[in-house]
């Protein structure tokens, strides 16, 4: 209410909004991206707050809506042919790749953090265990990843309830104190580690679940392979190393990574699904994020990336944003046809 959150919808959509011919329609979501089937899009069909039904031509399309909502659109609108991992055929919700991201060691101090203080972005990391930074001659594992302190401003209920090793009781009276005592004397060290794409990891849509107007919802078939757990055995005991230097008193370390645990949170860096590529037939969008089979359909955002890097997303996505805004005003708009 005071200005201090920096954020497209309050720094960049009002200058937007003024722009001669711009209008923004909030809270509707689009169904479909209406095609002739072969090379053009013809617009969308989407829905407004009241539940209205509308179709809204155009002649360049651009989706914008996130890993998922990108990869699903395109599905439900059957552009471009999903993908087969049986087969191998197919492009459309392949290379799924997610954020590896877990607490490596939970180092407990003698004095307060502060821990109620930070941004939602605020960091230190050590980025010497990279996969262009470390040497894998003896290693078990490809790529690599990073350990980072996080200072994000913890909330009180979510980061309530760890006590260090030498508290045995998990409730009661002795744990409550323990978990008020420690509540600000305690952090996680986090390893976030770079995810490749597997043949098994994909997309597609649910075969039995659907949304509110009877479309089904994106499934996500998705495990961590030996790589990824490897990686982790690792930087588990490096994490507990750091904490050693920083004078931990206690630490707790994790216990290792097993199958794929929806039920902790492990990051929103979701990519895939519509890959970059230097043809149709390893990808979705050509490398100006062009969709190959439809001219006029651009594709943006984490779900064009074919791997999962170390390192946030946010400024190759503007890059890539940027690019494509570039040839499409400088090349397309002149001359509607393939940019590759």
């Amino acid at each position: 209410m005071i200005g201090a959150k920096a954020q497209p919808t309050n720094v960049l959509l009002p200058i937007i909004e003024k722009q001669k011919g711009v209008s923004i329609r909030t809270g509707s979501r689009v169904l479909r991206v209406v095609h002739d089937g072969e090379n053009q899009a013809r617009g969308v069909n989407y829905v407004d707050a009241t539940g209205q039904e509308f179709f809204q031509p155009a002649e360049l399309v651009f989706l914008g809506s996130w890993t998922f909502s990108n990869t699903r659109l395109l599905l439900l609108s059957a552009i471009g042919q999903p993908y087969d991992p049986a087969t191998g055929k197919g492009t459309l919700g392949r290379n799924l790749t997610h954020e590896l991201t877990l607490p490596a060691a939970r180092v407990f101090f003698d004095k307060p953090l502060n821990r109620f203080m930070g941004t939602g972005s605020a960091a230190i990391s050590v980025d010497d265990l990279s996969a262009d930074h470390i040497d894998h001659a003896n290693l078990p594992f490809v790529r690599g990843g990073l350990l980072r302190a996080n200072s994000q401003g913890y909330q009180p209920i979510i980061n309530f309830g760890f006590v260090p090793p030498s508290v045995k009781s998990r409730w009661g009276a002795e744990w409550k104190k323990a978990a008020v005592q420690y509540y600000d004397q305690n952090a996680p060290i986090v390893f976030i580690g770079e995810h490749l794409a597997y043949k098994g990891n994909y997309m597609d849509l649910d075969p039995i679940y659907k949304d509110d107007r009877g479309d089904p919802l994106l499934r996500l078939t998705l495990d961590w392979r030996e790589n990824e757990r490897k990686m982790a055995e690792f930087f588990i005991p490096k994490a507990i190393e750091l904490g050693r230097a920083m004078g931990a008193k206690e630490i707790t370390p994790f216990q290792g990574l097993k199958q794929y645990d929806a039920t902790r949170y492990q990051g929103t860096q979701v990519h895939g699904g519509t890959i970059i590529g230097s043809s149709p037939d390893i990808s979705v969008v050509n490398p100006y994020l062009q969709h190959w089979q439809l001219q006029n359909l651009f594709v943006l955002g984490g779900s064009v990336f074919p791997q999962k890097p170390v390192a946030g997303p946010t400024l190759t996505i503007l890059a890539q944003t940027l690019r494509t805004a570039d040839a499409v005003i400088d090349r397309y708009l002149k001359k509607p046809s393939s940019l590759a």
